[in-house]
């Protein structure tokens, strides 16, 4: 669809994945299955009534983290079209094969879909995806991908900022992802600083292509239902950009502490158990705790009883969510204050 032709007005478009399976790791590790489903990538343009910047939005890009998805099913009701100077490009789903199995991947190829880059118009699932996704993005002047923790861990509100590399680009990330909020706006000096492959997600790669880029989390990873926290958060977050790039009227919500950190000397501290066992957290995710302080236990057999305390003062940036856990599991994480 070119939108240079478009009216003003809210607009529903479908890119079409055809059943394209290729392999598969998931039991039975059959060398041979069916394809994959047909699935669409469902698209909405906000098309404003004035000239302005353009806003890529795009949840579910992995199919368990749900909270992107319904933060941006209710910003596409609550922005009223004759309010926005620009355009807005919602992708509430932006890996609807995962999203039907709820899986981080996806069944037919399960590769993560972050590490896909460019993507092809022919092929696997994933690069079809990821072409339909960063021709969609190729449009705007700002790209936001809104993630979770991984499955069984919830992130505290943070938004990853892609790094300056002289064109600019970095610099007015961060000053979107500050805008944007949360307790942690993370950005490294150069894309090797993050401790993951950020060069292939889509806000990063935005950034190198002189674009904005920001990678916010919040919530948990799985999770059965929103977390209404976390999905306001999303919303108010995607709301500040857009009165910051001149798209909406308004004075911009602060949220969160949005104290900016380099991944390398950040000080957060992981706190990991010796034993296996049940995992009983007595803190939450955003909690300021005291060193020392009491913040889990692990039961175990035939150990016992393991008190997880605190090894600074801080705050809880990331916490366990699943009960199980095994010897040397990651239990929680503290920023600094």
């Amino acid at each position: 669809m070119n939108s240079k032709n478009l009216k003003p007005g809210k607009y529903y478009e479908k890119h079409n994945i055809p059943p394209v399976g290729t392999h598969n790791t998931i039991p039975p590790f059959s060398t041979k299955m069916k394809s994959g489903v047909e699935v669409d990538i469902d698209v909405i343009r906000i098309i404003g009534q004035q000239a302005g910047p353009t806003l890529y939005v795009g949840g579910g890009i992995h199919g368990d983290e749900i909270n992107g998805v319904e933060a941006i099913l209710r910003l596409q009701d609550q922005i009223d079209f004759n309010d926005v100077k620009g355009e807005l490009i919602l992708v509430p789903v932006q890996n609807p094969a995962g999203y039907v199995f709820r899986s981080r991947s996806n069944p037919y190829d399960p590769i993560d879909p972050d590490w896909v880059h460019p993507g092809s118009p022919t092929g696997a699932y994933s690069k079809r995806m990821k072409y339909i996704l960063n021709t969609l993005a190729s449009e705007a002047d700002c790209v936001i991908d809104m993630h979770t923790a991984g499955r069984g861990g919830s992130n505290n509100p943070m938004a990853y900022t892609p790094p300056e590399i002289g064109n600019g680009a970095g610099k007015r990330s961060l000053e979107l992802s500050i805008a944007f909020g949360g307790d942690r706006i993370i950005q490294g000096d150069n894309e090797e600083d993050y401790g993951w492959p950020v060069q292939l997600a889509m806000p990063f790669v935005a950034v190198r292509e002189g674009r904005a880029g920001i990678y916010p989390e919040a919530g948990q990873g799985g999770s059965g239902l929103p977390e209404e926290e976390y999905v306001e958060y999303f919303i108010t977050g995607v709301l500040n950009v857009m009165k910051a790039m001149g798209m909406l009227d308004g004075e911009i919500v602060d949220q969160g502490e949005r104290v900016v950190v380099d991944p390398l000397e950040d000080g957060t501290k992981t706190v990991r158990t010796v034993n296996g066992g049940i995992f009983n957290p007595v803190v939450d995710n955003g909690d300021s705790v005291k060193k020392g302080q009491l913040l889990a236990e692990v039961h175990s057999i035939p150990k016992g009883i393991e008190e997880i305390k605190a090894p600074i003062d801080g705050l809880v940036i990331f916490i366990r969510t699943y009960g199980p856990i095994e010897e040397g599991g990651r239990l929680i994480s503290i920023s600094p204050p």
